[in-house]
């Protein structure tokens, strides 16, 4: 490497100069109008597309045009669409009830790992909508969706754990499950598992725990059904408690907050 030398007078003058200020103003100009229109181009509202369209359409409840614009894209392969398209037909909305056709979409959807449809199609096999009933199935379409983190499968799949439906009875899976929809706040899976720790039902014996579940569940149940087993349960082990646990028990729920899904979805 040679010595670095200092710039002549000639040198420097060539280094330092450089275009007219004029030149450089008009530069810093440009720039700066091309950083505000990428900046007021980026605050344009997005261009709704077909699906936006659809799923606007659905929610004001406009249901043909949202069947229409579902069908168009469905077939075009959006899994989302299939999926939504599937729930259209099994409830006859925007288009006559058909069974098949929602089996047909939401197998297409479920094939490409929608949680939705995988759960919607162990809803078929399970109530036996337009097919006979198939446990087995319900269960394998259950598990899939619950491993995605959807939680009204994850407590389905509980109870068929809890049944042997489908699957073989085993009370520790069953309140594993129990627990994973009920970290999310499942009112349901919330109370079944606080009876299940109360009871020692496929977990340690924990009043503790199975209390502070049953407080949670009667707080957030959306029915008085679930809220009346949560009470009648929750009497039933309080009488069993001290008052300390009681107070813990009680602590434990207050502080609780719901877990979104670790399960990661299409």
């Amino acid at each position: 490497m040679g010595r670095s030398r200092i710039a002549g007078p000639g040198r420097l003058a060539a280094i330092t100069a450089g275009p007219p200020a004029a030149t450089l103003l008009s530069r810093a100009a440009k720039a700066l109008m091309r950083s505000l229109l990428l900046v007021g181009l980026a605050a344009l509202p997005a261009r709704a597309g077909p699906l936006e369209d659809a799923g606007a359409a659905y929610q004001r409840g406009d249901y043909g045009t949202a069947a229409r614009l579902y069908h168009a894209l469905a077939n075009q392969g959006d899994g989302f669409a299939q999926s939504r398209l599937g729930s259209m037909y099994l409830q006859g909305q925007g288009t006559k009830q058909d069974f098949g056709e929602a089996l047909k979409w939401f197998r297409r959807a479920a094939a490409l790992g929608f949680a939705e449809a995988q759960y919607n199609l162990g809803n078929i096999y399970l109530r036996e909508l337009g097919v006979g009933q198939d446990l087995l199935l319900a269960g394998r379409w259950y598990s899939r969706a619950a491993e995605q983190g959807h939680a009204q499968a994850q407590f389905t799949l509980a109870v068929l754990y809890m049944i042997g439906g489908g699957v073989k009875k085993n009370m520790t899976k069953a309140a594993y499950w129990f627990e994973r929809a009920a970290a999310q706040g499942h009112p349901g899976a919330q109370v079944e598992l606080g009876r299940m720790y109360s009871g020692g039902r496929g977990v340690p014996r924990d009043p503790v725990t199975g209390y502070k579940w049953l407080t949670i569940a009667r707080a957030s149940a959306q029915t008085a059904s679930v809220r009346a087993k949560a009470t009648t349960s929750l009497n039933r082990v309080a009488a069993q408690m001290t008052v300390v646990q009681v107070k813990e028990a009680q602590r434990q729920a207050r502080e609780w907050r719901p877990m979104p899904s670790k399960g990661i979805q299409p």
